[in-house]
């Protein structure tokens, strides 16, 4: 039953006040969508955006080669008309869509993604979601090689002091300066056998000379195949145009995520002749200066206030969009969030979390809650004590009583998460965990490490940004270890930009973070853990876990060449078993399937790593897409339905603006006007 609005809102005056909130009249004509948005986006152009926010905002004002379905969630076509898959599904052929065109009247072309996904590679850009188009043809090498063949030559130049006279004197020598150097990823695929066999275990250098020679030879071929890449891909190579209306995309290897990738916002286009003025590139996405080519367009944006949405004139597919303006508000305060949506401020107000009034929230019709693609979880600095030692992450681990958050603080349903991969994708079975909440045992491996009772840890700081959620888990979280390994820890936070740009420079003990998923597959959790992984950001590496996950973006070429040395399997059974079901798949069909069901097991492993051998991470809990939407709010889809008649959950809860619509009926009606 719903409770009314005005009883509801007696009992939260206390949060106001809480929070001194003064209520502001309106200024300017409202608009007829109005939502929260938590934390003000860094940035709208989409190669550099990283993150929920921006990404709520891009994908309405720009348009990729698909676009989400609002009921199905499944990619259908958006500024590309049409597809065309090869029967090895390497190659993709996007027809254009005739009649589209950028708010400025350009028409939109194959140029303009082809040098969006250039842009996205670039080394010189930066951008953090770089990995997510590594299986493209020339991709990871036009985004990578040049950097790594810089720092070779640099390692190169070190050998002699690094290692000293007499070849590096021993084998625990040479593999301290290894580890140092990251060399093992460094040199991952190198044709040298001498390179090889210097990178296992027990190895020793005989001859400084030589060494110097290789790396310096290793890096000349990946300055040359960086050279390659440069000038080939998005040119005619990876992803090109062949004219206006038709782009090409080579895939190293079938992808089955790809089609909704091009949805995603690091995949949308960019224009060119706007960003290449002088003086745009820094700030060409500001409402003065855009031009985009979505279903909206961005008429204002005023920091901390709002961000203003007007349906765009110009969209091929206006007569679909039912909504002329939309407010964004980046609210963090979930105390002054809530207040706006009961006092009809605001009409959707997605992640409601004040916990003292949660019981109230579910009890109401217009309440919300449903599983969620995403985790909640710290990260750990593994490049600075004590996080350094595996031992440590794992008594943290144990140390932690996710139950109590889950139950006690949140009260939404949430899972407490021992794993990383959030449950609820088909065809995947996730691996045995070594977490659990074990306070004996997180002592004994803190002694273990050399730190009995906790002596010899400094201070620990847990880094969130502000929000009054992320400041309880973490006050919670810090109480914890307290108790139970008697730790020094503090919390403390930063507003949502300087907390990016410090768990970019890794300058930080623990930091919160959520990962919500980009597509449906466990790739996308477990991916941004790889060496160097712009989304990393722990210093944790793993040549296993690399070698784990570069297998299932490919999986013929990993049946074809067998497994790489620095894999070990901790289910052999199961990966031979997956195998074995391949080798007798006869027709092309069961072929597909049980390279599938092979891939799901490659991913597997790779979690097992991250969970049993590595533990850069503390995961706390999966999320509940939870909130509240007014009744008139239509077009938004918590259940999708799929063209087959089948139903499922909208795991991203991904609500594209493009088909929201509001019954203005409704509106009056639970307004009283």
């Amino acid at each position: 039953m719903t409770r009314t609005l005005a009883g509801l809102a007696l009992v939260f005056v206390a949060s106001l006040c809480a929070v001194g909130l003064t209520l502001r009249g309106a200024v300017e004509t409202p608009a007829d969508y109005r939502f929260v948005n938590g934390a003000e986006p860094t940035t709208l152009d989409p190669q550099k955006l990283t993150g929920q926010p921006g990404g709520r905002v891009v994908t309405a004002i720009f348009e990729g080669l698909a676009r989400y379905d609002e009921a199905s969630m499944e990619p259908v076509p958006g500024a590309a008309e049409s597809w065309e898959i090869s029967q090895d599904g390497r190659r993709y052929v996007f027809r254009i869509r005739e009649g589209a065109v950028w708010s400025d009247g350009t028409p939109v072309t194959a140029h303009d993604f082809a040098w969006a996904w250039r842009r996205l590679e670039d080394p010189a850009f930066g951008a953090e979601y770089a990995y997510i188009l590594y299986f493209l043809r020339f991709a990871e090498e036009y985004n990578l090689y040049a950097g790594q063949a810089e720092r070779l030559d640099a390692i190169a130049a070190e050998t002699a002091s690094g290692l000293g006279a007499g070849g590096g004197g021993s084998a625990a020598r040479w593999s301290r300066f290894r580890i140092e150097h990251e060399l093992s990823d460094l040199v991952e695929g190198t044709p040298d056998p001498s390179l090889q066999r210097l990178l296992s275990d027990g190895a020793v250098v005989q001859d400084l000379a030589a060494l110097e020679a290789s790396l310096r030879a290793e890096a000349s071929r990946r300055r040359a195949i960086f050279e390659e890449a440069e000038a080939r891909f998005g040119v005619d190579a990876g992803v090109f145009a062949v004219d206006d209306r038709t782009l090409v995309v080579e895939l190293d290897a079938p992808t089955p995520y790809f089609l909704a990738l091009t949805a995603f916002y690091a995949l949308l286009p960019a224009p060119r002749w706007v960003i290449e003025v002088p003086g745009n590139a820094d700030d060409w996405f500001l409402p003065e200066k855009i031009v985009s080519n979505g279903p909206f367009r961005l008429e204002g944006w005023r920091i901390n206030d709002k961000i203003r949405l007007e349906r765009s004139v110009s969209y091929w597919g206006r007569d679909d969009v039912r909504l002329e303006r939309v407010d964004v508000l980046p609210i963090e305060n979930e105390a002054t969030a809530l207040n706006l949506y009961l006092t009809g401020g605001v009409d959707w107000l997605p992640a409601v979390y004040p916990g003292d009034l949660v019981d109230m929230l579910r009890e109401r019709d217009d309440f919300y809650a449903q599983p969620g693609l995403a985790i909640y979880f710290y990260k750990l600095n593994t490049s600075r004590p004590p996080f350094d030692d595996p031992k440590v992450r794992l008594a943290i681990n144990l140390a932690i009583d996710r139950v109590q958050i889950v139950e006690q603080v949140l009260r939404l349903g949430q899972l407490a998460a021992t794993r990383f991969v959030p449950p609820g994708m088909d065809g995947y079975a996730a691996p045995a965990s070594p977490i659990a909440f074990d306070v004996p045992r997180a002592r004994e491996l803190l002694a273990e490490a050399g730190h009995p009772g906790g002596a010899g840890i400094g201070e620990i700081g847990i880094l969130y940004n502000t929000s009054e959620a992320h400041k309880k888990i973490a006050e919670v979280v810090a109480d914890q270890l307290r108790r139970n390994l008697s730790l020094d820890v503090k919390a403390y936070n930063q507003e949502w930009q300087s907390f990016l740009a410090t768990v970019r420079a890794q300058d930080y003990d623990m930091s919160r973070y959520g990962w919500v998923g980009d597509y449906v597959d466990p790739n996308t959790f477990l991916d941004m853990w790889l060496t160097g992984g712009g989304n990393n950001n722990t210093g944790w590496s793993d040549a296993g876990y690399d070698a784990l996950i570069a297998a299932a973006q490919d999986v013929e070429a990993f049946v074809a060449s067998g497994t790489p040395e620095v894999v070990r399997w901790r289910d052999p059974e199961r990966v031979a078993a997956a195998e074995g079901r391949l080798e007798r798949a006869m027709d092309p069909v069961a072929r597909r399937a049980a390279l599938g069901a092979l891939r799901m097991e490659i991913l597997r492993e790779a979690e097992a790593i991250l969970l049993h051998e590595g533990l850069p991470i503390v995961p706390i809990y999966f999320y509940v897409n939870s909130g509240l939407l007014a009744p008139e709010v239509q077009g938004v889809y918590f259940e999708t339905r799929k063209p087959d008649g089948s139903r499922g959950v909208n795991l991203q809860s991904w609500h594209p603006l493009r088909g929201v619509w509001i019954d203005d009926a409704a509106r009056s009606e639970r307004l009283g006007r």
